[in-house]
Formats: structure tokens, sequence, C-alpha cells
């Protein structure tokens, strides 16, 4: 089943774990083409500024395909689809459950937490307990259904290694 294939993927797949994590850096390549005021605005974007910063992920993917390096390869797979979600409500294409490539569902997540837990012009950074309630039960605008419910239980198990990660590696 998927469900048996995605616990072994987050599980034991070794060599896909790695990577991931070397291709991971790569997620938001794309927003080297946005433009600087839409990635710095304070207030919310508008429709128009909207559609400018969902195309990152297409972006990002044409930078990053065409070559022959499997840390290339996935990460243009990451950054085309790391705003899919799983109920099929994400963008660029809209992809619902297993069409979205288990990279990308992983990435999802892990992007949401940075997300969450860091300041942005916008917002302020929250906590990691807010971050993990967001993610797990929802608030509105995150939903539990954005996530590949294996994915979800995974980073349930391992939400305190987020927490360590994030506060290790914060500025």
């Amino acid at each position: 089943s998927s469900s048996e294939e995605t616990g072994t993927a987050l599980e034991s797949n070794r060599a896909c774990c790695g990577t991931i994590h070397s291709a991971s850096p790569l997620t938001d390549i794309g927003k080297i083409a946005i433009p600087d005021s839409i990635l710095t605005k304070r207030g919310p974007l508008t429709d128009a500024e909207w559609e400018i910063m969902k195309s990152h992920a297409g972006l990002g993917a044409e930078l990053l395909g065409g070559g022959d390096s499997p840390y290339l390869r996935m990460g243009a797979e990451i950054a085309l689809c790391h705003h899919e979600r799983w109920d099929g409500s994400g963008y660029p294409a809209g992809l619902k459950g297993d069409v979205i490539p288990i990279s990308a569902r992983i990435m999802n997540i892990c992007d949401q937490y940075d997300a969450l837990r860091s300041e942005r012009p916008y917002k302020q950074a929250l906590s990691h307990e807010r971050a993990v309630e967001i993610i797990t039960a929802g608030d509105g605008r995150t939903m539990p259904s954005h996530f590949d419910p294996d994915v979800l239980d995974a980073f349930k198990r391992c939400a305190e290694r987020f927490r360590d990660i994030f506060e290790t590696v914060v500025d």
C-alpha cells in the first residue's frame, strides 16, 4: 500500500533521505526571481503579488531542472511541489495525495514548521509548541489535511527533534 511505501521511505530509505537532506536547501531557490518589494513586504500581499510569489515554485524547478545530478533533480522536484497539499488545495498544480512526490510531502511539513517558527516581515516567530499545535490540530489557515497522514504521523513522533534542529541552526 502507499501507506507502507511512505512508511518505508520515512523510516529506512537512507539513500532517499540523504538526497532529500542535500537537496532541501534548494527548496526556495526560485525566490531569487521574486522582487524584494514582495519578499519583504510587511503587510498582506495583494492578489497580483501573491500570484508572483507563488511563481517561485515553478521558477525554482526551471533553475534546477535538466541536470544529471540526483540532488538537482530532487531539488527541482521539491522546489516545484513543496507547496502542494495532500488534500489538493496547494499550488502550483493542485496535486493531491500520492501524486505529490514523497520528497515534496516531507519538505512541505518541514517548510511549514520553519515558516511558523521563523520571524517574517509580516509576523512574529511562534514557539515550538504553537507550531506543533498548528500543524497537528490546525488554525484555519494550516490544517492537518494539508499533509500526507504518514508524514504527519512521523512529524508527531519526532517533533522534539524538529525543536532541537531548529534551535541549533537559528541565528
